[in-house]
């Protein structure tokens, strides 16, 4: 080690500076920060410091290596400038750098490209760039001022009509022993609102059937407590105890529930719902949530939402509710009072 650091010394270098604090001379390529990212940085969030899920960090680590290492990897990062990432996010919005990745023996993830998935991706490149702005390898991020498409709303909530055709091919679906586990999932979803990976993926040690919550302890905003209906905590009661730790067991192996993709697509296929995707069952409790009356604070509770701003996007609904209530108390005081319009 002595040696190494007069080597160091002899080459005009401190040897006693972090990878961190050493100022970047113009030659260090984009790869290169990306690799010193994933190692020191991709894990912890920008916006909080808490530690990220795993999943979602494998997930904005592959986006980078798929859409942008290609284009940007072997350029150093003091000549990336904003016409570069304009070109990074033009090349994704126009699939030039879809792909296919193999991800199973039998599996194979197929990558596509498209606005959304361009946004998503030049948000992930403007960590990286902060995180090299921050230890003094650039002086200013070049994503600062890109141009990218404004976001879709992509929620769709059932009718009640809706909901009864759902209700309808469940029941049918319910007597079929390899559906069983599908079927108590998705009604779960539709009673809680809760995302498709903290019900598939239950425990139960995370069930408290004595005061009716669901005290999850790895979601997507960390830990989390949810009240849930008696209907919900009799549909979990009745579930078979098949495995010490999972509600919902694989059918091999100490691994959660797996299928349940299949199975919902064969179902909403059978409903005539080909257009609602799993997480519109959030959705869709949400919005029966606001159609009766609940504020939005108590939504967000229910769904387990951190941030106020993101149950805001369930505003017109609540707004609609208020309108209806508004409507009815105006008729019954219309009414005692004999006011009429002149």
């Amino acid at each position: 080690m002595a040696r190494d650091y007069k080597a160091e010394a002899r080459l005009g270098q401190d040897p006693f500076k972090t990878e961190e604090q050493v100022i970047d001379d113009g030659t260090q390529t984009f790869a290169e920060l990306f690799e010193t990212w994933q190692k020191k940085a991709a894990h912890i969030s920008r916006r909080t410091g808490a530690l990220r899920k795993a999943a979602n960090v494998k997930l904005d680590v592959d986006r980078l290596k798929i859409h942008v290492l290609p284009l940007l990897g072997d350029k150093p990062i003091n000549q990336i400038k904003l016409a570069d990432i304009a070109n990074v996010r033009d090349q994704i919005t126009r699939g030039a750098t879809r792909t296919q990745k193999k991800t199973k023996p039998r599996g194979v993830r197929r990558v596509s490209g498209g606005a959304g998935t361009a946004k998503r991706t030049i948000g992930i490149l403007s960590s990286v760039f902060a995180y090299a702005v921050e230890h003094e390898l650039l002086d200013r991020n070049p994503c600062k001022g890109v141009r990218l498409a404004p976001s879709k709303s992509n929620e769709r909530f059932l009718t009640e009509a809706e909901a009864r055709r759902l209700g309808e091919v469940l029941k049918n679906w319910e007597s079929r022993a390899n559906a069983k586990q599908a079927v108590t999932i998705i009604r779960l979803l539709s009673l809680t609102g809760a995302r498709r990976s903290e019900i598939s993926e239950l425990k139960w040690s995370e069930i408290d059937f004595d005061q009716g919550f669901l005290r999850l302890g790895d979601t997507k905003t960390g830990m989390s407590i949810r009240p849930i209906s008696k209907l919900a905590l009799d549909l979990l009661d009745l579930q078979p105890r098949e495995h010490e730790k999972w509600v919902f067991p694989a059918s091999t192996g100490p691994a959660a529930y797996q299928g349940l993709g299949k199975i919902w697509r064969q179902i909403r296929s059978e409903a005539g719902l080909e257009d609602v995707r799993m997480h519109d069952l959030r959705h869709s409790f949400a919005s029966f949530g606001a159609a009766k009356g609940l504020s939005l604070p108590m939504i967000g509770a229910l769904l387990g939402h951190k941030s106020f701003a993101t149950t805001q996007r369930y505003a017109h609904l609540t707004n609609s509710a208020a309108q209806k209530a508004a409507e009815e108390i105006g008729r019954i005081v219309g009414d005692a009072m004999d006011i009429s319009p002149r």
